[in-house]
């Protein structure tokens, strides 16, 4: 009888263990999923930095166009496309942009 019971006590304890491997591994709240979750929070850490990084920027141009009066005009000339009127401009169709910087590349060749 006695060597029943130590059967049954090591068997039984071999098995809590391999359930509490398993559970330690792939349960809900184990490891694969705590490493799924550290790779997870580390390229939101990544992101927050880049979008902290583009509001500093965006912050510095928003205080240059308030103070400086050329950054202003600049920008009115980029993004709005207005010009003096002693000023030429030329609209260049997008598709054609390549075609002609394919030109530009073999007439150099020569």
């Amino acid at each position: 009888m006695k060597l029943a019971g130590r059967w049954l006590f090591w068997g039984l304890s071999g098995v809590a263990l391999c359930y509490m491997t398993w559970s330690l591994i792939f349960s809900d709240h184990g490891y694969l999923v705590y490493r799924q979750e550290a790779m997870q929070t580390g390229m939101l850490r990544q992101e927050l930095e880049e979008l902290l990084a583009d509001r500093e920027r965006l912050a510095e141009e928003v205080l240059r166009l308030r103070n400086d009066p050329d950054a202003l005009e600049e920008l009115v000339h980029r993004e709005l496309g207005y010009v003096y009127p002693d000023e030429i401009m030329l609209i260049m169709p997008e598709g054609r942009s390549s075609e002609v910087s394919g030109v530009k590349r073999e007439g150099s060749k020569r």
